[in-house]
């Protein structure tokens, strides 16, 4: 560590700087001195050696045109002083050698032999065989007047050159070594008289910061240390003077601005009023002047909202219990003009520094708002948005509270009605859902004016309603449920110049003496079921022969469709909101029945019944990884769903991991979804097979988000990768704010947990925009597809290769 800091330290980069700017410059030097001693010398030999040539040159005239070869050879001969010289050698014009005298090798077998010459340079002429760092070989014109009659060339060594360059390049350094050393030496000394100084003003800021404040500091320099030393022995005696001049006001001012916003009142430590800010004068309709000295429970009257019992004053009992009291929930404030506001506060003591109360300090503010949204999504959680009927939750709750009572009231006897819409599906797909919203909206209106205002009327499914009729006859069920089916049948719906005729299935079951609410839903669900089975447009009443009949029909005519592979795969399109190009859809089934198309929520309540979820789930999964291995390239992700009896059941588990085995490359591209009020009811088993389904590479994701209890709880328990926000608040978005309220929160706590939502039935661009601009990643409904059989999905799509 310590080493660390030194590295870091003023000192050490002042040391390293001057020395490495010492190393630079020196080193330009020597460069500049060993490039400039080279280029003398190899410039001096340049014109030694060409002086020699010319002499040699003009000597070699007469003995060129006698033709004397000896005294040529002579000539030469007297060049061998030279300490530099390799050879040189007389030709004639034609480069025919007359004469040749070499240091080292024989010079007979040359004379009379011919040499090239280099082409001759303009405005020269010299010619210049090789001009190197370690030779020069040249040749001058013999001449008499301008004509030339020969050549005298000479080659000289530059060896002694390369040896003078050498010892004047080591000098050089040698010098620069030393010069380097000599200014880290000073650079060292600067810095440590530099950095002394400065270590002293570090350790006293390192005093402050640990509260000492008795510092003095004299460094007894004339430069800006000294200055800065100075300077902060100036601040740190504001510093000091200031801290004992906040110190008594600290905990008031502190207490006093975190207040701003809400409704403060301050008061001595009687309990009389000293202050109240604006917003408090506004909820109790008492101006600070006003109120001034009264006692608070003379301004500040709260009151449970429901009992108007009165409510102990929380700055008073702060001030008794010597700590921050808070409201208990339901108060209201009755102010000056008896209004009554919802509100939340808490009171607390000011307390100084000897530990004695001085005061108390009550906060508080409006809560009426937040009381009437809470009391919206209570009644949302219990009724259906669309409606405005209980909801399934509430029917079942109420449901169960009159089985309870009916264990000590045996004698009375009740009706359950299931009441399911006929053909309802024709009008969600030929004019949307709007139209089948509308519907299901005109439908309750008229089941509201033939129902008891004891009974209890519920939308439980989509198009499915029930009535719980406590203490009712049968014969009296039965009329109810006749008025009811015949005012339904009786009603045209009418949507952008087109009418519609609806009818109603009505399944009626007693209920006396001992039975539970699965068996009293289930009897009526199977009466329902036989009165469409048998028509539709009618009623039936439950008995015991029902089931049977029930059982064999559906059971066994469910598991001959899947032996004889009549449930064919459809596939709606998953549309990402805020990327583009992804082919994903998500998987669904329908049976096949001759021409006709049956739709889920015909079939899937009776494989539920029968538990013969697991079968068909298995059958879609494994038809769905087939066709996925035929489209691999074609397709990013496909969407599965898993029903409540598979999630449950192990004998599914180990047939679907054994496929996810199989099928390992698959994996990547496949997507379970699994609905929410599922996952919890089956918390436990949930958890340990959907981990076991993420280890094989799947993805995972929680279908109709948002409706039930506890929702944002479990994400963190349960390892989903997206979420699909439940449709009751997709369809009203834009019109009702606690539903886009709603859908807000679930992105935004998805968006911090990494998770990625889907939006289910999106019917409009504008929702779509919407959705978009809040961050919502995918959307699907009846606005961007239809579903559509799955192997003829990808035609309609036009998809193409993605891999």
């Amino acid at each position: 560590m310590l080493k660390q800091l030194y590295l870091k330290s003023i000192k050490f980069k002042l040391i390293v700087a001057i020395a490495l700017l010492h190393a630079i410059l020196m080193s330009i030097f020597v460069l500049d001195l060993v490039n400039r001693q080279q280029t003398f010398l190899l410039e001096e030999s340049k014109q030694a050696t060409t002086g020699i040539a010319k002499t040699l040159a003009a000597n070699s005239i007469p003995w060129v045109l006698s033709k004397d070869l000896a005294g040529l050879e002579e000539i030469l001969n007297t060049q061998a002083q030279q300490s530099n010289l390799v050879f040189t050698m007389i030709t004639n014009s034609k480069g025919k050698i007359l004469a040749y005298y070499h240091r080292t090798e024989p010079t007979t077998d040359v004379i009379g032999k011919s040499i090239e010459f280099p082409a001759p340079q303009p405005d020269n002429d010299i010619l210049t065989f090789t001009d190197s760092k370690s030779a020069l070989d040249i040749a001058v014109p013999i001449k008499i007047e301008s004509t030339v009659i020969g050549w005298a060339r000479i080659h000289m060594s530059r060896a002694n050159i390369d040896k003078s360059v050498q010892l004047v390049t080591l000098e050089g350094l040698v010098y620069a070594l030393i010069a380097i050393l000599i200014g880290t030496f000073f650079a060292w000394r600067m810095g440590r008289n530099l950095t002394k100084d400065i270590n002293t003003l570090v350790e006293a800021t390192h005093r402050v910061r640990s509260g000492e404040r008795d510092i003095t500091l004299s460094l007894k320099r004339e430069d800006e240390l000294q200055i800065l030393s100075e300077n902060f022995q100036d601040m740190l005696g504001n510093l000091n003077n200031k801290e004992k001049e906040l110190h008594s006001e600290k905990e008031l001012l502190e207490t006093t601005l975190k207040s701003i916003g809400d409704g403060v009142i301050s008061t001595n430590k009687d309990g009389l009023i000293t202050y109240l800010n604006p917003a408090a004068e506004t909820l109790t309709g008492w101006s600070n002047s006003q109120a001034y000295g009264l006692h608070i429970e003379q301004v500040f009257k709260i009151h449970h909202e429901t009992s108007m019992e009165k409510v102990a004053n929380p700055a008073l009992l702060g001030m008794e219990k010597r700590k921050t009291i808070n409201l208990p929930q339901h108060t209201i404030l009755i102010d000056r003009h008896e209004q009554k506001i919802s509100i939340e506060d808490s009171g607390a003591p000011i307390i100084d520094k000897a530990g004695n109360i001085v005061g108390s300090v009550l906060v508080f503010h409006d809560a009426t708002e937040e009381r009437d949204l809470k009391k919206r999504l209570t009644w949302q959680a219990l009724h259906d948005s669309l409606t405005s009927l209980k909801n399934r939750q509430a029917f079942e709750n109420e449901l169960d509270e009159l089985i309870e009572r009916s264990v000590h009231q045996q004698t009375q006897n009740h009706c359950l009605l299931y009441i399911d819409l006929d053909q309802f599906k024709i009008i969600n797909d030929t004019v949307g859902h709007s139209a089948g919203d509308e519907q299901l909206k005109q439908v309750a209106s008229i089941l509201r004016e033939h129902v008891r205002e004891t009974d209890l009327l519920a939308r439980i499914g989509g198009d499915e309603f029930a009535i719980l009729l406590e203490n009712c006859s049968l014969e009296n069920a039965l009329r109810i449920a006749e008025n009811i089916r015949v005012a339904v049948h009786q009603h045209r719906f009418l949507w952008k110049d087109r009418i519609f005729d609806i009818g109603t299935s009505i399944g009626i079951t007693q209920m006396r003496g001992f039975f539970n609410r699965a068996t009293a839903m289930s009897q009526a669900d199977i009466a329902c079921y036989i009165a469409k089975d048998s028509g539709r447009n009618r009623i039936h009443v439950y008995n015991e022969e029902n089931q049977a009949f029930s059982n064999l029909d559906w059971a066994n005519r469910i598991k001959r469709s899947l032996e004889d592979e009549k449930f064919i795969l459809y596939a709606q399109k998953i549309i990402p909101l805020q990327n583009k190009g992804n082919h994903i859809y998500e998987v669904l089934v329908r049976l096949q029945d001759g021409e006709n198309i049956i739709t889920p929520d015909q079939f899937l309540p009776a494989a539920e019944r029968f538990n013969l979820m697991s079968d068909l789930d298995l059958y879609i999964v494994r038809h769905a990884y087939k066709w996925l291995e035929e489209h691999f390239t074609q397709v990013d992700r496909i969407n599965i769903n898993i029903s409540g009896q598979s999630l449950s059941n192990p004998d599914f588990s180990n047939k679907l991991l054994a496929i996810l085995e199989n099928y390992d490359h698959l994996n990547r591209k496949i997507c379970f979804e699994v609905l929410e009020t599922t996952a919890i009811t089956h918390m436990s088993a949930s958890i340990s097979f959907l981990q076991r389904i993420k280890t094989h590479g799947c993805q995972l994701a929680l279908d109709d988000f948002g409706s039930g209890f506890s929702s944002f709880g479990w994400l963190k328990t349960l390892p989903v990768d997206y979420v699909k926000i439940d449709g009751a608040f997709i369809l009203d978005i834009l019109n009702d704010p606690i539903d886009a309220a709603m859908v807000k929160a679930i992105h935004q706590i998805s968006d911090h947990m990494n998770i990625e939502t889907i939006a289910e039935f999106v019917e409009n661009q504008e929702v779509a925009d919407w959705l978009t601009n809040m961050g919502i990643d995918y959307a699907q409904g009846y606005h961007f597809h239809k579903p559509s059989p799955l192997n003829t999905i990808l035609e309609s799509s036009g998809a193409v290769d993605i891999d």
